[in-house]
């Protein structure tokens, strides 16, 4: 397919994606394509630049909103192959709308957030932080520590909202810890798969209050946005613990931060925030007992690495005139060849 034209959203040197879609194509013919890295910074330049692209890589800080307008100008795009497992910047309603498929790479990061998910129930429950604290201050705090408890994983009921991909690595590693899983989703899992992850299905308000430790996992939909609100929050053990590594609208932080600082919870991990980056206001700040990272739970360089070879691969499909995989608007692309 002569003259191909590949817009790159993301901060990626358009020489680099060159070299990649070259390594993924595997010396198949993907004709000539040229890929061009962003530079403008104003909503005319971004409708210009996606009006005369034929494939977008979407932008994995999230900065360049696509909305319906965007969307509009970029008709008849092939693909917008996002590299990354969240599109909350992309109207995709509106891509469809428009017949363009919009991908991105689910499952790509899923190691690497399960990783992040049990490190930090962990730190949490061994009060890693105080202890850490306690040690630059100089203080030997030993025996202190029995004081403010310090848990083991082993025998806790971990509940799991969401058991997608991240859902089901994070039960195959609590059940190793020997853990009690459950969980909950809009779609339950069949019987072989739930044996094999030793998981327990339970309705979303029964899990909640089970859980010693509450692990989201969901993606952010309407059903989904305020799910963990103040009723749920109260209805939790005062020894649990919550961990989000989803997006921070699934949580009330404010009643979570207040939970925290009333004693009615013992600890949080907190990976993903309503606004980001986070403001100095933020309830979750000061909170005691909290982990706290800069939407970084699936950031690993080999994460990375997998997220750029599963967007790459997608693209080279289309451009050998196959269907793209990870679609999540329903769209199927115009034929290329």
């Amino acid at each position: 397919m002569p003259g191909t034209t590949i817009l790159v959203l993301s901060p990626l040197p358009s020489e680099l994606v060159d070299a990649l879609l070259k390594a993924s194509s595997a010396g198949e013919d993907i004709g000539d394509v040229t890929a061009v890295t962003y530079g403008g910074a104003s909503k005319a330049e971004l409708l210009q630049a996606v009006a005369a692209a034929d494939i977008v890589v979407g932008d994995y800080t999230y900065r360049h909103e696509m909305d319906a307008e965007v969307m509009e100008a970029a008709a008849p795009c092939l693909l917008i192959q996002q590299p990354s497992v969240g599109y909350q910047h992309i109207d995709i309603e509106a891509a469809a709308a428009n017949g363009i498929p919009v991908a991105n790479a689910a499952g790509a990061n899923a190691i690497a957030v399960a990783e992040h998910t049990m490190m930090g129930a962990l730190a949490c429950l061994k009060k890693l932080g105080l202890q850490m604290e306690k040690m630059k201050q100089g203080v030997w705090a030993q025996d202190e520590m029995a004081q403010y408890g310090v848990f083991e994983l082993y025998g806790k009921t971990l509940g799991i909202i969401g058991m997608g991909r991240i859902g089901r690595e994070v039960a195959a590693r609590a059940v190793g810890f020997g853990c009690t899983v459950v969980y909950n989703d809009p779609e339950r899992m069949s019987c072989d798969l739930e044996s094999e992850l030793s998981a327990v299905y339970c309705e979303l308000d029964e899990l909640v209050a089970k859980s010693d430790v509450l692990c989201l996992h969901t993606p952010l939909t309407p059903e989904t946005r305020g799910l963990l609100g103040a009723d749920r929050i109260a209805s939790m053990k005062p020894n649990a613990i919550v961990v989000n590594v989803a997006r921070g609208e699934v949580v009330d932080e404010e009643a979570l931060a207040a939970a925290l600082k009333e004693g009615r919870l013992a600890g949080a991990v907190i990976d993903v925030f309503s606004e980001e980056p986070v403001p100095a206001d933020n309830p979750l700040l000061d909170a005691p007992n909290v982990v706290l990272t800069p939407h970084t739970a699936g950031a690993t360089n080999e994460s990375r690495m997998r997220i750029i070879s599963v967007a790459m691969a997608n693209i080279v499909r289309v451009l050998k005139g196959e269907p793209p995989e990870n679609v999540v608007n329903g769209v199927r692309p115009f034929s290329l060849r």
